[in-house]
């Protein structure tokens, strides 16, 4: 990865989107749909977060982390088909799910000037720490559905 993209993703952060990208081809690869742990658009997505992360697109994996949230709690082929409302109200950190959609909008939507999106000379370090923020903002929600 050049220098320019600046950090990349913490280890901690890694290994965990490493391990449920896995968990969800596996689940891909069996064809098994009961008790799905996540259904084949969110596995898509989640496979798609890893290759933003490789290629160095911080701000797409933000954007497509928040977009993950909602396909899980929508997708019927995944724990939206098999659990109730009440696991999602109480899954994954309201606060930072609540960052996550906020910086999501603010990248997608301009509506004045946003921090890192104004050419600031630290903006890459920003966009680095922002994706470890929406991934763990992500996989904890992930991990609460479980």
């Amino acid at each position: 990865m050049p220098a320019s993209f600046g950090p990349v993703l913490s280890p901690e952060i890694t290994a965990r989107l490493s391990r449920w990208r896995h968990l969800a081809a596996g689940m891909q690869l069996s064809g098994n749909r009961d008790d799905a742990i996540l259904g084949p658009h969110a596995a898509a997505l989640l496979d798609e977060i890893g290759r933003a992360v490789s290629a160095g697109m911080p701000l797409s994996a933000v954007i497509l982390a928040a977009t993950l949230v909602d396909v899980v709690a929508n997708e019927e082929a995944g724990p939206a088909g098999h659990m109730d409302g009440i696991d999602f109200a109480y899954a994954g950190n309201k606060a930072a799910l609540g960052w996550l959609r906020g910086r999501r909008n603010a990248v997608l939507h301009h509506e004045g000037p946003t921090d890192g999106l104004m050419g600031e000379v630290e903006a890459p370090n920003w966009h680095w720490r922002d994706a470890d923020k929406a991934l763990t903002a992500l996989l904890d929600y992930l991990d609460d559905l479980r």
